[in-house]
C-alpha cells in the first residue's frame, strides 16, 4: 500500500464497503433474470460471468484490496455478461456497479487504470452481443453515457478519499488521546519510550506508505534505536552523520520506495527523528508525530516531578533512606512473598549518639547519621533495604538468606563497621550500635517481625553497647511482655482495661480502719494483671503518665463519693518518685485534685524509696504539695538507701514499712520503727498475713497494719459494704 491509499478500518469506511458489496450483489442478481440470448452456451457463460463478478466483489471486500488482475478480468466478465442481456444497454448498470465498487479500493493510479478498463467493458459488451445490428445503435448511445459513468465514479472516489482522510484523522486523534492517558498513567520513566514507540508505529500503520527512524548520537555515528514501517534490520545499526542531511542516499537500499524524508531534532545534538513517505509527507502525520513528542516531554517532566515529590515524601531528607511508611511496605511485601527463614529484620539503635550531638553540635550529628546510613546500606548489599525510623534508629531488611547464621554474620559485620571511627567536619568520632535480629517464621506477620526485632534490640542494649541479639521466644519472653505492654498501654484506657482496687489499713490501737490505699491495675486480656507499680513505670516510659494519673484520680473520687463517710476517707495514692522531677507535676496534680473534688488533706501520696528522693527538685515538689495539705508517705521503707539526714529534710507524714521485716529478726523491725518515732510520723507495717504477725505488731510501736489478713484488696462495691468500719 502507498501513501495515497486510504486506510479503511472497521468503522465508517468498512461499513461503506460492506454496503456497496451487498448492493452490488443485489444488482448482479437482478441482472441474472435479464439474460436471454438464442445461444444456450452464451447464456451459460453469462451466468458464470455474473457469478464470478459477484464472487470478485465479495473477495475484494474481505481482502480490503483489489486483486492484481482485476482491471482485466472483471471488465472482461462484465462484457461477456452484458452481451447476453436481452437489452444490452442494461450493461450500463452493470458497468456502473463495477466502477463504483472498484472506486472503494486501491491506489489512485490503480483505480484510474481499473476505471478505464471498466468503462471499456460497456462498448465491448454491446459489440459482442449476438444482435450486432441493434447494437450499432446502442454503441453510440452507450458511448455518450461513458463520461457520465466516469463522473459518478470520480465523485464516488473523491467522497471515499475524504472519508478515508477523516477516518485516518479520527484514528490519529484517538491514538494520541489514548497515548496521552497512558503517558500520564506511567509510574516509571523507562515506560515512556515503550509507550511512545508503540504509538509511533500505530501512527505509521494508519498512514500506509510512511515510516520513521529514531537516531541517537554515539561516538562514530548515529545509532538507530527505534524503527517503524521501514526495515526492521535497521534497528541498532550505526549510520553515518550524512543521514541527517541526505537521508535518501543513505537509506535508499533499506527503504527504496521512500521518496520524501523529513529530519527533526528531538534532543539538541543527541537525538533525531527521521520521517519518510513514498510521496509527499502528509502534514497531519507530521503534526501527529510532533504532538507525540510534546506528550513525551510533558510526560517526562510530569513524571520526574511526581517521582521527586514521591521520593521526598517517602525518603528521609537527611539520609535519603526510605521513611518508616515506605520501609514497612517493603517489609510487608518481603514477608508475604518469600519463604519463612529467608527474610530477616535488623533493628539498629546507635550507642553514644547523644554525646556526639551534645559535644559537637547537631550539624556533626547529621553528618554522623549520613555516614551511618551509608555503612548500613553497604552492609545490606543488593539483598538489603535500609531505612531510618527516626532519630538514631535505623532498620535493615535482608532477603534471600540461607538461615539465621547468615543474618547474624551480616549484623556482626555491620556492628564492627559502625564502631570504626567516622571523620566529621568538627571531629573524628566513634559510635556503636545495639542490633536486634528477627527472622521470619510461619505465621509471623511483618508487624510481629518488627516487634521481635525491637525486643531483640532492647535486649542487646541491656547487655551493653555494640552488641547483636537474635530474637528467641524462650530467651526474650520477659522483654517481649514489656514491649507488648508498652505498645498497648495507650489503648488500655479507651478499652476499659484499667481498674481501681482498694486495700484498707487498720489502727493497731483502736482496731478501726485508718484509711485505704487505692491501687490502679491493668487487666490485660493476654498478659494478665499488671500491678500498680509496674503500670506506673510503663506509663512513664510511654509518656502516658499524665493521662493515666488523671483517670486514676477521677475514678477514685467518683467511687468514694457515694460511700458512707467517703468524704472523710483518707486515701493513699501510689506515685512514681520519678514524677517528682517534672516541673509541672505538682501544679497538674493539685489542679486534678481540685477538678475531681478531692480535698488535698484526704490524700496521701505514697512514694517508693529511690534515688530520686535525694534530688533537690523532688524535695521542692514535696514541700510544695505538703504546703497545700497533701500528706506524703514513703512506701516500702527499709528496702532502699535514703539516709536519715535526707528523711529529716523531707515533709514525710507516714512510713509504710516493707512486710519482709515481719519474718526476720524482731530487733530489726524495732530499729526500723524507731525511725518513725524519731521523725514523728505514722508507721504502717505492710504484708501482714497471719494472726501471729498481727499480735506481734501490737507489741511494737507501729501505728497500723496492712495486708491480706487485715483486709484483702477489694473493689469499690466491696469497700462500700465495709465502709462503716472507716467511721468508727
Amino acid at each position: 500500500m502507498t501513501a495515497d491509499q486510504p486506510n479503511v478500518g472497521e468503522a465508517t469506511l468498512g461499513r461503506v464497503r460492506l454496503g456497496a458489496m451487498l448492493l452490488a450483489g443485489l444488482s448482479v442478481a437482478g441482472l441474472a433474470g435479464e439474460i436471454g440470448t438464442d445461444s444456450p452456451t452464451w447464456n451459460l457463460l453469462a451466468y458464470l460471468s455474473l457469478g464470478a463478478i459477484a464472487a470478485g466483489f465479495v473477495v475484494t471486500c474481505l481482502r480490503g484490496r483489489p486483486w492484481i488482475l482485476d482491471p482485466i478480468v472483471l471488465p472482461a466478465l462484465v462484457a461477456v455478461a452484458g452481451s447476453a442481456l436481452r437489452d444490452p444497454v442494461s450493461t450500463i448498470g452493470l458497468t456502473m456497479v463495477l466502477l463504483l465498487v472498484q472506486s472503494l479500493y486501491g491506489t489512485t493510479r490503480s483505480w484510474a487504470v481499473r476505471s478505464v478498463f471498466g468503462a471499456l467493458s460497456l462498448p465491448a459488451a454491446l459489440i459482442a452481443a449476438p444482435t450486432p445490428i441493434g447494437a450499432l445503435v446502442d454503441v453510440g448511445r452507450s458511448v455518450q453515457m461513458v463520461p457520465q459513468i466516469i463522473l459518478v465514479t470520480v465523485l464516488t472516489r473523491a467522497i471515499y478519499a475524504a472519508l478515508g482522510r477523516q477516518e485516518q484523522a479520527a484514528a490519529r486523534d484517538a491514538l494520541l488521546a489514548r497515548t496521552g492517558k497512558e503517558i500520564l498513567a506511567a509510574t516509571q520513566l523507562d515506560e515512556l519510550p515503550e509507550i511512545a514507540l508503540a504509538a509511533a508505529r500505530e501512527l505509521i500503520r494508519v498512514s500506509p506508505g510512511t515510516g520513521f527512524l529514531v537516531l541517537h548520537r554515539e561516538e562514530g555515528g548515529l545509532r538507530v534505536i527505534a524503527e517503524g514501517g521501514l526495515n526492521d534490520k535497521l534497528t541498532d545499526r550505526l549510520l553515518p552523520e550524512s543521514v541527517l542531511t541526505g537521508p535518501a542516499s543513505v537509506l535508499h537500499a533499506d527503504a527504496p520506495r521512500i521518496r520524501r524524508w523529513l529530519v527533526e531534532e528531538l534532543l539538541p545534538g543527541r537525538r533525531y527523528r527521521v520521517l519518510g513517505a513514498t510521496r509527499d509527507l502528509p502534514d497531519p502525520l507530521v503534526d501527529a508525530f510532533r504532538t507525540l513528542g510534546t506528550q513525551m516531554r510533558l510526560g517526562e517532566a510530569n513524571l520526574r516531578s511526581h517521582l521527586e515529590l514521591d521520593h521526598q515524601a517517602n525518603h528521609d531528607a537527611l539520609t535519603q533512606l526510605p521513611t518508616r511508611a515506605k520501609f514497612f511496605r517493603e517489609l510487608i511485601a518481603a514477608v508475604d512473598h518469600r519463604d519463612p527463614g529467608t527474610v530477616a529484620l535488623l533493628n539498629i539503635d546507635l550507642d553514644d549518639f547523644k554525646q556526639v550531638n551534645d559535644g559537637h553540635g547537631h550539624a556533626a550529628g547529621d553528618e554522623l547519621l549520613v555516614q551511618v546510613a551509608r555503612r548500613i546500606t553497604e552492609a545490606g548489599g543488593v539483598r538489603g533495604v535500609a531505612g531510618r525510623l527516626g532519630g538514631d534508629e535505623f532498620v535493615l531488611l535482608l532477603t534471600g538468606l540461607a538461615g539465621p547464621g547468615e543474618a547474624q554474620e551480616i549484623a556482626e559485620g555491620l556492628g564492627r563497621r559502625l564502631v570504626e571511627p567516622m571523620r566529621l567536619a568538627a571531629a573524628t568520632v566513634r559510635v556503636g550500635a545495639s542490633i536486634g535480629i528477627a527472622l521470619t517464621e510461619p505465621g509471623v506477620t511483618a508487624s510481629e517481625l518488627s516487634r521481635r526485632a525491637d525486643i531483640a534490640m532492647y535486649a542487646a542494649k541491656a547487655r551493653g553497647k555494640n552488641r547483636t541479639e537474635l530474637f528467641s521466644a524462650d530467651k526474650h519472653g520477659a522483654v517481649a511482655r514489656h514491649r507488648t505492654l508498652e505498645d498497648q498501654l495507650p489503648y488500655a484506657l479507651e478499652r476499659g482495661e484499667l481498674h481501681v482496687y482498694y486495700q484498707p489499713w487498720t489502727h493497731l490501737a483502736t482496731g478501726s480502719w485508718g484509711g485505704v490505699e487505692a491501687l490502679l491495675q491493668w487487666q490485660h486480656p493476654a498478659e494478665g494483671a499488671v500491678n500498680c507499680r509496674e503500670l506506673l513505670e510503663l506509663a512513664e516510659r510511654t509518656g502516658d503518665i499524665g493521662v493515666i494519673t488523671a483517670h486514676f484520680l477521677r475514678t477514685v473520687a467518683a467511687e468514694t463519693a457515694s460511700m458512707p463517710g467517703g468524704d472523710r476517707l483518707r486515701l493513699g495514692l501510689n506515685l512514681s518518685a520519678h514524677q517528682l522531677v517534672d516541673a509541672g507535676f505538682t501544679d497538674a496534680l493539685l489542679a486534678a485534685l481540685d477538678g475531681c473534688g478531692l480535698a488535698p488533706e484526704r490524700v496521701t501520696l505514697e512514694i517508693v524509696e529511690s534515688e530520686h528522693i535525694d534530688d533537690p527538685r523532688a524535695r521542692a515538689r514535696l514541700e510544695h504539695l505538703a504546703a497545700h495539705g497533701v500528706r506524703i508517705a514513703l512506701d516500702d521503707f527499709g528496702t532502699g538507701y535514703v539516709s536519715l539526714a535526707s528523711l529529716r529534710a523531707f515533709p514525710i507524714h507516714q512510713l509504710k514499712i516493707d512486710g519482709s521485716f515481719l519474718t526476720g529478726d524482731p530487733g530489726t523491725l524495732d530499729l526500723v520503727l524507731s525511725v518513725s518515732t524519731l521523725l514523728g510520723t505514722e508507721s504502717i507495717v505492710q504484708g501482714v498475713t497471719s494472726a501471729e504477725q498481727l499480735a506481734r505488731l501490737h507489741e511494737t510501736r507501729a501505728t497500723g497494719a496492712q495486708g491480706p489478713y487485715v483486709a484483702p484488696v477489694m473493689t469499690a462495691s466491696d469497700l462500700a459494704r465495709t465502709a462503716p468500719r472507716l467511721t468508727k
